[in-house]
């Protein structure tokens, strides 16, 4: 089974198409997905799509039924100078986007959202080289 490539794909296809943005002192900045943090000289904001994590649930004891649970991180990641706002800007819009593509994760993708689907983390702040970041995560759950 490629479930986590798959799922990969289908978010970075839809994220990639909906890059969210923030103003900033009259400047629109818009955020580049990437598969993980860039070690060298990164440019923000940015926001990571992680691998998914796939879990399976067995319907009937002798196996032949199972769905698979899929968690998928995304991390934001903003100039501190930027506000808190940045990082809740890159949530929110992305949010909206997964609401209103739900209908395509179900009937394109076969992704079915969990009750639960979408939870933010707090952004907190960290310091990358000589720059201070604010960061923060969401995690979409999905049943498949």
């Amino acid at each position: 089974s490629t479930i986590s490539q798959d799922v990969f794909t289908a978010l970075r296809t839809l994220i990639i198409a909906n890059k969210p943005t923030y103003v900033y002192d009259g400047t629109t900045f818009t955020y580049t997905m990437v598969a993980e943090y860039p070690k060298d000289n990164p440019s923000f904001p940015i926001v990571v799509l992680n691998e998914s994590s796939v879990n399976v649930v067995l319907l009937t004891f002798d196996g032949s039924g199972r769905d698979y649970g899929v968690e998928v991180q995304l991390d934001f990641y903003a100039k501190e100078a930027h506000g808190k706002k940045a990082i809740d800007s890159g949530r929110d819009s992305l949010r909206n986007t997964f609401i209103n593509n739900i209908s395509s994760f179900i009937n394109d993708d076969g992704l079915i959202p969990m009750d639960d689907f979408w939870d933010d983390s707090n952004t907190s702040p960290f310091q990358d080289k000589n720059q201070i970041i604010n960061t923060g995560s969401s995690l979409i759950k999905f049943v498949k």
